[in-house]
């Protein structure tokens, strides 16, 4: 009996594993084809064909742990799982064809070129050195070297992998010398790994080291452009500054080309107002077919191959010569139809940016090296991979301008693109490599001119502050900043043509619209500019739509307060829109709200915000180490890169996190510690007088100056229902205990347990400033998202006499 109980729960056991097993699979292949939003949002769809064997290994690399333990939902737990069983289980490498540019030479692979007297102050391969204590052997180092594009590699002191191009000043000595360290990779082999200040050389495979070729720029011409290209201008949007997007499109627009346009599948609003676009014009098309495109996601590289995909099966678009992608925080330097000549001239080249530097720098930096998972609108870091042999990467930018014969390789069943759309799957910021890589192993390693044409406002400083990314992405990276005054020169005319650039990024017109302006008179005839139109300096961007984003309380008190300041016995009935406006690039942010009464009447009103900060009216008092503070201000939904608060109405909820910036300007007795742009100070939080938390909020580094404290709201201040009010003290770390502030902010929290409130919150936070209450009225309000904005509005369509869109 005893044989059989055990036995009995034994099978029970057996059983119980399988149906575990079976569910985890179930909810990873749930995970591959379920669609987001609707049928048509999709998070990631390869379009490839794959089998995936079931999960079975115990997980113990710690990243992959870690990912699973913060993955949300169970499917994404289900495809990390999966996917890190296969790295366990070895199934994730993939053994790519051989080399096929000319480039390549199989028959100078492993080819010896000597023993040479090598040092650390005197290397002869200089460009690029591997550590490979466990690993380090011919292959091996053949294959990091060859893969970052190099001519030879080197053995040394048995883990030591050198990499370079030039050989030519190196100093032969006895190949003994080269046989004093056995290969770690390879112990039990005769392998050996070079010396003592004795390196080892051989050939990667390649003949010769490439020099990028680039574009040179054609000046203008009367004569007109034969057979000039048909472009697919590729629209990747997100946000809803929807009056930026339309601004850009008519900069662009010409009726021979092709505008196919893609909202990221979490961006409804934007959806919504392009659609709108698209209906005016044959040769515009909006996919809704749409992906979740996160910063560094496999699902970016899914969308571009989609995309590619799509279009060729649309009648009126399908005979495209190029696809180019563009954002929307794009926009030209120089005339389009500059671009459009340089392109026909240079027919049959793709054209893409290299990194500029190192290419084994920029692969470490790019983290090839590590397998990444996109589930759950995030890129989690599962574990290390065993890079594939035979496969030589490149990269630089994800913005790109690809060819058509290029564009159909990299879609097609061959062997290289499809193996390499498969390894790119788990790549993080993949588009930015992808192309690349597919054409240095293929016949177009030579139709490549290295340049995408356009110039990006990087400062890495700044540009490279990892918190924002921290949500959404298991790495550090980069990204531009928005050109303001002080970067307008960086796109001056002769800069632009000595490049040549034809395009630049990042531009907003809710930071500095002055920028745009710039941008527009150098690539616009200004006759089809109305630069005295009373909006042309006016910038909106839309903050919450009725019909497609939740209603919230704090709004719907907003708009009551508002409508009962206009006397009117009309009763709400809900919330419209609303937008931020900025009038000119140094003016404050105003709020447009329009709203629906019980009765169907509509009400726009003109709101300003109040401050409710206190500077200390001694301004000797608010230098503090040679900084003197300027300005104080607070808000949700910081962005680190540009110190500005996206929420713009400055309500802070107890969902929020908020964030207090202060703006430091040095003096000419400022002592500087290291790069810091700001002292150490002390930020007091309280409700009333009662002290809540005392943060330290150590120096900063900022190009504008600025230093904050992030307070979470949600998490201090939790079932709030009473009518509170809430201040920060900044206070000098050097003042005495009984010292006033330098600054003090307040600021109210709406919940909804505390809704009774809002009203005295809102008449000290808030101005009605003006209101309309009709169309026609509201047509005649400057403010007014009714009044014109010949800028952004596409109304009617392609106008043949002005050669615009109107």
């Amino acid at each position: 009996m005893l044989f059989n109980g055990t036995t009995k729960y034994r099978d029970y056991a057996i059983v119980i594993s399988l149906f575990f097993l079976l569910n985890v699979y179930l909810l990873y292949n749930t995970a591959q084809h379920t669609q987001v939003g609707n049928s048509k949002h999709i998070s990631s769809d390869s379009g490839e064909k794959t089998s995936n064997p079931l999960p079975s290994c115990e997980i113990t690399d710690d990243l992959a742990k870690s990912a699973i333990s913060r993955a949300i939902t169970p499917s994404c737990k289900a495809k990390l799982q999966l996917e890190a069983c296969q790295l366990k289980n070895g199934t994730f490498t993939i053994n790519f064809p051989e080399n096929q540019c000319p480039n390549h030479d199989s028959r100078l692979i492993d080819q010896r070129i000597g023993c040479f007297l090598d040092k650390k102050e005197a290397r002869v391969l200089t460009e690029f050195e591997y550590k490979l204590p466990k690993s380090n052997g011919k292959a091996t180092c053949r294959k990091h070297c060859y893969k970052a594009g190099f001519l030879y590699f080197g053995l040394e002191f048995g883990h030591e992998c050198f990499c370079g191009n030039d050989v030519s000043n190196a100093t032969a000595v006895d190949d003994v010398e080269c046989r004093a360290y056995k290969c770690p990779g390879n112990e039990n082999s005769e392998e050996f790994c070079g010396g003592f200040n004795a390196v080892e050389i051989f050939r990667t495979g390649f003949r010769s080291k490439v020099n990028h070729r680039k574009p040179t720029y054609l000046p203008p011409s009367s004569d007109s452009i034969k057979n000039p290209v048909k472009i697919l201008f590729l629209l990747q949007l997100n946000g809803r500054n929807e009056r930026q997007v339309k601004r850009f499109l008519k900069s662009i627009y010409l009726p021979h080309h092709y505008y196919y346009i893609h909202v990221d599948a979490r961006q409804n609003y934007m959806f919504s107002e392009m659609q709108k676009v698209a209906d005016f014009l044959d040769n515009i098309h909006i996919t809704e077919r749409r992906f979740s495109t996160i910063w560094g996601g496999a699902s970016l590289l899914q969308m571009f191959l989609q995309v590619i995909r799509d279009s060729m099966k649309i009648e009126k678009f399908k005979d495209w010569d190029y696809i180019i992608n563009f954002s929307e925080s794009d926009f030209p330097i120089l005339p389009i139809s500059d671009f459009e000549r340089l392109i026909t001239v240079n027919n049959g080249k793709s054209f893409l940016a290299s990194h500029g530097y190192n290419t084994g720098k920029f692969i470490q930096k790019q983290g090839f090296e590590y397998v990444f998972s996109e589930c759950d609108n995030r890129m989690f870091r599962i574990g290390k991979r065993e890079f594939p042999q035979n496969l030589r990467i490149d990269g630089g930018s994800d913005w790109v301008g690809i060819h058509r014969n290029l564009a159909e390789f990299s879609i097609s069943d061959e062997e290289l693109p499809r193996k390499l759309r498969k390894t790119y799957e788990s790549i993080l910021l993949p588009l930015e490599s992808f192309y690349h890589t597919l054409a240095f192993n293929s016949e177009f390693c030579d139709d490549l001119l290295m340049s995408n044409l356009r110039l990006t406002n990087w400062y890495r400083k700044q540009g490279c502050r990892c918190a924002s990314l921290k949500p959404i992405v298991d790495w550090c990276g980069c990204s531009p900043l928005v050109f303001r005054e002080e970067t307008m020169k960086k796109f001056e005319l002769q800069k632009a043509i000595s490049k040549p650039t034809y395009f630049a990024r990042k531009f907003d017109s809710m930071v500095d619209i002055d920028s745009i302006e710039a941008a527009e008179m150098q690539s616009i005839s200004p006759e089809k500019l109305q630069l005295n139109h009373p909006t042309y300096h006016f910038a909106f961007a839309n903050i919450f739509k009725t019909g497609i984003d939740e209603q919230k309380l704090h709004f719907e008190s907003l708009a009551n307060f508002a409508l009962k300041s206009t006397e009117t016995r009309a009763k709400f009935r809900k919330v419209l829109r609303i937008d931020a406006l900025r009038a000119h690039h140094n003016a404050l942010i105003e709020i447009v709200m329009k709203i629906e009464t019980t009765d169907g009447a509509t009400f726009e009103f003109l709101i300003h915000r109040l401050s409710h900060v206190n500077l200390t009216e001694n301004e000797e008092k608010l230098v503090e180490h040679g900084y003197l503070l300027r300005a104080v201000s607070f808000g949700t939904k910081f962005e680190w890169k540009e110190e500005l608060c996206r929420e713009y109405m400055g309500f802070v909820t107890d969902n929020d996190t908020l964030h207090t910036r202060l703006q430091w300007h040095p003096t000419e007795h400022v002592k500087k510690v290291g790069d810091k742009t700001s002292p150490e100070m002390i930020f007091k939080y309280r409700k009333g007088d009662e002290l809540i938390e005392q943060t330290v909020v150590k120096p900063y580094d900022s190009v504008f100056g600025g230093q904050f404290d992030s307070w979470n709201v949600g998490k201090k201040l939790s079932n709030l229902t009473t009518c509170s009010n809430f201040f920060v003290d900044i206070i000098s770390p050097s003042s005495p205990d009984d010292a006033p502030p330098l600054a003090t902010l307040h600021f109210p929290v709406y919940t909804d347990q505390n809704a009774h409130c809002h009203v005295d919150y809102l008449r000290q936070f808030f101005k009605i400033a003006d209101f309309c209450t009709s169309g026609d009225a509201c047509k005649e309000k400057i403010w007014s998202t009714s009044y014109p904005d010949p800028k952004s509005d596409i109304f009617v369509g392609y106008d043949e006499d002005t050669q615009t869109l109107i």
